[in-house]
């Protein structure tokens, strides 16, 4: 890990958009996180799943799934193209418990990567999730 700040589980906060719809022009999800902390770095994951078959399937990611963003700085991290039998997912954001990271979950179509009307999903519109 780079200037990370390592994390116990406590010090966690797991946000999930819950099972989306998937649009039928969205072919790819992205993550758009900053760390708008002006000294501190923040370690963000992210997780991807397809839940069509009733139970969650990892989906593949074209960026690193863990990253560490540097002080008021923001990354990206971005889906492979969705299997055509993907009609549902939910996408996981797992970040330190503070107000200095803010995330936002697109549903992209092909280039040129429009967001979808009903795949995107905003900080506030996230659900906490308190997992074992």
């Amino acid at each position: 890990m780079k200037e990370g700040i390592n994390m116990s589980h406590n010090d966690k906060e797991i946000l999930s958009t819950g099972i989306l719809r998937r649009h039928s022009n969205t072919l790819f999800l992205t993550v758009e996180a900053m760390n708008v902390d002006p000294d501190d770095f923040r370690d963000v994951t992210v997780q991807m799943f397809d839940w069509s078959s009733g139970a969650p399937v990892a989906l593949p990611l074209t960026t690193p799934t863990s990253q560490t963003i540097p002080p008021n700085q923001g990354r990206s991290f971005i889906s492979a193209a969705l299997p055509a039998g993907t009609f549902v997912y939910e996408v996981r954001i797992i970040h330190p418990d503070d107000k200095d990271v803010v995330t936002n979950v697109f549903g992209l179509s092909s280039f040129p990567f429009d967001p979808q009307e009903g795949n995107n999903a905003l900080q506030h519109d996230l659900a906490e999730l308190k997992l074992k």
